[in-house]
């Protein structure tokens, strides 16, 4: 990489990462990006309850080149929105640098690449981590990307393809050299999909050599999950994914976590109300059908590990009726009343 202090330099990479560690400065609570479930409400949710950057659903560098309109509205910003990235994925380094150009236009703070996903259908077109078995085509990518666009680039990644082929030292290497601003480490290999254990250890490894910040990503359940994962890797923030489906509360969780105060998972009164605003502000968002469709991923988590939501959950799940689902939220809260109140 004998040109790599010309490339920053015509790239103002180390402008572009003090312009990013100014924007990370202080937020530690990172929703991450997820299909189906990170749109422009949901976003909004999580922030109310504490989370300090969101990111839009991972969108295809090829249907943003191609005007698709749904993934057009995978990328929309709220009004007014901050402190949120576009991630794009693809294997094509000079789409995802026409893509990155294109979705730099909606004014995101900044533009994240896909080196993670594990999901079959992203994969199979040489997507997410199977990139992690091609560390060259990783490195195009990324410049090719970081020269495309004035706003900070990002990455995130998983350990390897494998555990007989963890290359995550020498992709995060390669991705610093390539003009990134952070790195998110998920503590899986794409083989494991989201089964096992996340391994933390590689991420207290990289964050001992990484010259730009670096995000923990995996197994963050709760404020304490969130505590011990930053004290055992000394990572600058945590990104959550699955924990925060149907939780928005989780980032409640762990800025208590990070004050040193207990945290007590909010009362159903409570729970039940931002359900029913989720609700319809989907269905505002979406439209009815899809609206309510997608809240049913989040109905089967709001109330897990309450009494009784097992039965609530199969009334809900039963109905395609947005009223039907309100009144079957409203009796249970009223049930919840009156069981507290006996």
């Amino acid at each position: 990489m004998m040109d790599l202090g010309n490339f920053h330099l015509r790239h103002a990479v180390e402008a572009k990462r003090a312009t990013l560690r100014g924007v990370f400065e202080g937020r530690r609570l990172f929703l991450s990006p997820m299909a189906g479930v990170t749109d422009m409400v949901f976003r909004e949710l999580c922030v109310r309850h504490g989370a300090d950057f969101s990111y839009c659903e991972f969108v295809s560098a090829d249907g943003v080149l191609h005007g698709n309109k749904c993934t057009r509205d995978l990328m929309e910003l709220a009004p007014g929105e901050r402190n949120v990235g576009i991630q794009l994925f693809g294997a094509n380094p000079e789409r995802l640098a026409a893509a990155a150009r294109e979705a730099a236009t909606l004014k995101p703070t900044l533009i994240d690449l896909n080196f993670g996903c594990p999901v079959k259908k992203v994969v199979k077109k040489n997507g997410g981590s199977a990139l992690l078995c091609d560390t060259p085509l990783v490195e195009r990518i990324t410049r090719a990307v970081v020269a495309a666009t004035e706003l900070p680039v990002t990455a995130k990644i998983r350990l390897g393809w494998s555990t007989a082929s963890l290359n995550y030292m020498e992709v995060c290497q390669l991705l610093e050299e390539a003009g990134v601003c952070a790195i998110t480490i998920h503590g899986r290999t794409r083989d494991q999909l989201f089964h096992g254990t996340a391994d933390w250890t590689p991420i207290a490894e990289v964050k001992a050599k990484a010259a730009v910040p670096i995000i923990g990503n995996g197994d963050v359940w709760s404020g304490e999950d969130y505590r011990r994962m930053r004290q055992e890797t000394g990572c600058d923030a945590v990104m959550v994914a699955r924990a925060a489906i149907g939780n928005p509360f989780i980032f409640e969780a762990m800025r208590a976590a990070d004050a040193g105060q207990p945290y007590e998972r909010p009362e159903v009164e409570r729970v039940v109300g931002v359900i029913l605003e989720h609700l319809d502000r989907e269905i505002a968002l979406k439209g009815y059908r899809v609206g309510l469709n997608r809240m049913k991923r989040h109905f089967s988590s709001y109330l897990k590990g309450y009494p009784a939501a097992s039965e609530l959950r199969k009334r809900v799940f039963a109905t395609d009726d947005r009223d039907a689902v309100v009144v079957a939220f409203e009796d249970y809260r009223r049930w919840y009343r009156s069981r507290e109140a006996a």
